[in-house]
């Protein structure tokens, strides 16, 4: 199970294989699409959450039981609104890191309303481009965030950014976006729009036959359970693949795999699965809180320590998965090595995970390597 370097991806040099060949100067452009939701954040008890039938730690959708705890939450007086959605959040991070030479796109659908008018402003402030689709009908999507101690549970309530439509997809204004863009990005998320299947495999083909890089997230185990049939459609397309250990446990089960309880051999078995473009193999990261971060590629497996971070300083945990990505990214668009772009997911993650939701400072200190 352990410790093969990557031989196709040194770990020195100023730049990875993955980028190269792409005929596009870096960084490269960074486009996500999912959904934009805002998050309403407030500290409750574990009797909150039960009455809500929500696990802690768990991502899930809105049932109709659960829609009363919106208007409720907003009541509370610790309540705070922070532009949310796991893809955003992502896209988000990585324009932070990557400074102002790194351009980067953000593609969903929003409400005509003062919600999105908030989402789109956040976006336009952070230096990443909004290409939204806008519904006059459908609300802005919502996610209420229950924290219990440092623990986050997410209950989606997502709106207007089901209303994704293929008519946006194929709109000029984005399609010249996925022209001029070399690195895209999907949380799971994307798969469940109106688009259905046919926005991620339209977004996916394109980047095979373009040789660009196709990445996407496993975000949470139902997803790995109600779109399986998806996730085998898309899967072949996805030159990086990112997932915590229960996501990657999720989609073993959800696939029939043998490996349920192995998320190295997971890991793995998704970096053999079957892949569109033979010219860049997959790269598969893992991460599961502060455990080593997980990285499969073809060559094997290697484990990445998460540096330690002070208990007291966490304030919760929610977009820390978001933001590992964001750093991830912000790197892989510069063409640094596999263990520049860990070490600048893991940095992301422990900054944000001392702020309230995916929230960061004006500057960050990260340093840059190769």
């Amino acid at each position: 199970k352990a410790t093969v370097s990557v031989l196709n991806w040194p770990r020195g040099g100023s730049s990875s294989a993955a980028v190269q060949g792409l005929g596009m100067p870096t960084p490269l452009r960074v486009a996500g699409f999912g959904h934009p939701l805002l998050d309403i954040s407030t500290h409750v008890d574990v009797q909150y959450i039960q009455k809500y039938n929500v696990a802690a730690g768990a991502t899930m959708l809105a049932t109709p039981d659960q829609m009363g705890v919106y208007e409720e939450i907003c009541q509370r007086p610790d309540v705070e609104y922070v532009p949310g959605g796991a893809t955003m959040n992502a896209i988000r991070v990585c324009r932070w890191l990557v400074g102002e030479g790194g351009g980067c796109s953000f593609v969903g659908a929003l409400g005509k309303d003062e919600y999105g008018k908030t989402l789109e402003s956040v976006l336009q402030q952070n230096g990443v481009d909004p290409l939204f689709e806008y519904n006059a009908e459908t609300p802005t999507g919502t996610c209420a965030c229950l924290i219990v101690g440092k623990e986050r549970s997410l209950i989606a309530n997502l709106g207007a950014a089901l209303k994704f439509s293929m008519g946006h997809f194929n709109s000029p204004q984005v399609q010249k976006v996925i022209n001029d863009t070399g690195i895209f990005y999907a949380a799971g998320f994307f798969l469940n729009t109106d688009a259905k299947m046919d926005a991620p495999l339209s977004l996916a083909r394109h980047c095979a036959e373009e040789n660009k890089i196709f990445s996407m997230n496993l975000s949470a185990p139902y997803l790995c359970h109600i779109f399986k049939d998806g996730w085998r459609e898309v899967m072949p397309y996805i030159d990086f693949l990112f997932g915590n250990k229960n996501d990657a446990l999720a989609y073993a089960e959800a696939q029939g795999w043998e490996e349920t309880g192995d998320h190295l051999g997971v890991a793995y078995k998704l970096v053999k699965e079957e892949k569109a473009n033979k010219k860049r193999g997959r790269v598969v990261i893992i991460t599961h809180g502060s455990d080593p971060t997980v990285v499969a590629t073809d060559d094997g497996i290697m484990e990445f320590e998460t540096p330690t971070l002070n208990p007291d300083s966490i304030v919760d945990l929610n977009g820390a998965g978001d933001a590992f990505v964001g750093g991830f990214l912000s790197q892989l668009s510069q063409g640094k090595s596999l263990s520049q772009c860990i070490r600048a997911g893991q940095y992301s993650a422990q900054v944000i995970i001392r702020h309230h939701g995916c929230s960061f400072p004006d500057k960050h200190d990260f340093t840059p390597g190769v």
